[in-house]
């Protein structure tokens, strides 16, 4: 299962660490109240956190595909 790791890092399955500005992780918590939102790392591959309503609920990782969500309906 994927994890936030406080305040703007995350790890996804496959072990690679995703570190990003605490502001513009707050920035898309924010915005991901309305619409599921996804913050991308350009550095060398496609791993994309997902937000939806003010919390990381996975993390689409192109070894892996997407993991399942963390227990939340995503209506």
């Amino acid at each position: 299962m994927p994890k936030e790791i406080f305040p703007s890092s995350y790890e996804c399955d496959c072990g690679r660490r995703l570190d990003f500005s605490e502001d513009t992780v707050r920035e898309l918590k924010a915005r991901s109240h309305k619409k599921k939102v996804y913050l991308g790392d350009s550095a060398t591959d496609t791993h994309a956190v997902v937000f939806y309503k003010g919390e990381m609920i996975d993390i689409i990782c192109p070894k892996q595909g997407m993991s399942q969500p963390k227990d939340r309906h995503l209506c």
